[in-house]
């Protein structure tokens, strides 16, 4: 090996290096092959807890589960308790290295064997979205909302129907307004 083949390797390796590295600081510190699943900031903090995530943390792969500490712990609770719980070991971190929006990582010890291009959990929203019902109905979670806005989501997403409750006329009497028609009544 000369001299030139000497320095393009190192360089080479160099390069390869500072890659592994960013790469990690996109995972909370983790990586890349590691990661089973992961929550962006804006989800944790917008919507419910994901069910899919208690879910994997349960599974004998998972070794670890690492939380944003900038998300705040009110919302990262419910995923604490549930790793108390279960007697799966946690971490709160949080960096100046760390970059993009990460805001939860469940971890394997081993790099697991599947290739996944996409970790992230599906947001809430899309399903909303992809139904035709608008982001609208989505921030409405844990609600009242009319007979025939809870209708539309028994029809096209009944596995979210749980999380609104319907008006009642007591409510009626007392003027509280659908959580979602009283909202698209504002805007217009």
């Amino acid at each position: 090996m000369n001299q030139r083949e000497f320095i393009d390797k190192k360089e080479k390796s160099t390069i390869q290096f500072y890659k592994r590295q960013r790469e990690k600081n996109q995972y909370l510190g983790e990586y890349k092959e590691r990661v089973i699943a992961l929550l962006y900031k804006e989800q944790l903090l917008e919507d419910d807890v994901y069910k899919e995530i208690l879910e994997e943390m349960g599974k004998t792969r998972c070794y670890l589960l690492k939380l944003a500490r900038e998300v705040g712990l009110e919302k990262l609770k419910p995923y604490i308790k549930e790793a108390e719980k279960i007697g799966l070991k946690y971490q709160l971190v949080d960096g100046l290295n760390y970059v993009g929006n990460v805001g939860l990582v469940l971890v394997a010890k081993e790099a697991l064997e599947e290739k996944k291009e996409n970790l992230a959990i599906r947001d809430m929203d899309q399903d909303f979205i992809d139904m035709g019902l608008g982001e609208i109905f989505s921030k409405a979670r844990g609600k009242k909302i009319c007979r025939k806005c809870y209708k539309k989501v028994e029809e096209k997403l009944p596995k979210y129907k749980e999380k609104f409750k319907k008006l009642n006329i007591l409510d009626k009497l007392l003027g509280k307004q659908c959580a979602i028609c009283g909202k698209d009544k504002e805007r217009k």
